[in-house]
């Protein structure tokens, strides 16, 4: 009867093994797996914030733009530049050329 039991005990502590390395397994393909998916999120994240920090550049360039027209002493000053650099327009017996990139 006693080495029933020890083949028994046996048994018990072998299938302790197994199941303690399963779950030390377990855990270990788990940690990797988080370790991928944070370091994926990670790169998501800088691109979205490098996008940002460009568009925020853009609209501080439009925003002192703005200031810069709005701080013109001369109303008159104002309407011109507008209606040169936006509307395209020009004085009388003026030419302007304008530099066309041709992609090839």
């Amino acid at each position: 009867m006693a080495s029933e039991e020890k083949t028994a005990q046996g048994e018990k502590t072998g299938l302790g093994h197994v199941i303690v390395v399963v779950a030390v397994f377990c855990l270990i393909i788990y940690s990797i797996f988080s370790i991928i998916s944070q370091q994926a999120e990670i790169a998501q994240l800088e691109k979205e914030s490098r996008e940002l920090s460009a568009r925020i550049t853009e609209e501080e360039q439009k925003n002192d733009e703005y200031n810069r027209l709005l701080g013109a002493e001369d109303e008159a000053e104002y309407m011109e530049r507008v209606a040169v650099e936006q509307l395209g327009y020009a004085y009388p017996n003026e030419r302007r050329y304008y530099i066309v990139e041709v992609d090839e």
